[in-house]
């Protein structure tokens, strides 16, 4: 990895869907020299997808809320089966401290937090907040 590898990474997180010419200009280099970095950096992983940023309030998904999930008696195992099945997860991290997971979850009603609530209740201890705006 050097500058320039970075320097394609940045683009292509601000825009996966910019052309090959245009990245080539914004990097100073040949359209195939660029190819073959990012072929690199995905054969190497360091690129693992490409992907889109939804918005999820123009889908009639208002509500995001953030959960901290404690799992009891074990069900670990359980819970990841489980919340990989969930269509509204947007992400869940395994963490330290005094939760197991943190999931982002965005909803269109209140009844439809409290349904989610109340299955993740057979796994563990919640603790939810409701996301008033992104800062960044």
């Amino acid at each position: 990895m050097d500058v320039i590898d970075n320097k394609i990474i940045s683009v292509l997180q601000t825009n996966s869907k910019i052309s090959l010419s245009e990245l080539s200009d914004l990097v100073h280099l040949s359209s195939p020299s660029v190819r073959e970095r990012i072929n690199k950096l995905l054969e190497t992983g360091i690129i693992k997808k490409y992907t889109i940023d939804i918005d999820y309030t123009l889908l009639g998904y208002t509500i995001e809320v953030i959960m901290h999930i404690t799992i009891k008696n074990n069900l670990y195992k359980d819970f990841k089966l489980f919340i990989n099945n969930q269509s509204d997860v947007d992400f869940c991290y395994r963490v330290s401290g005094s939760s197991c997971f943190l999931v982002k979850m965005h909803f269109q009603s209140m009844s439809a937090v409290e349904q989610c609530i109340d299955d993740m209740q057979r796994y563990g201890h919640t603790h939810t907040q409701f996301i008033l705006s992104q800062v960044k």
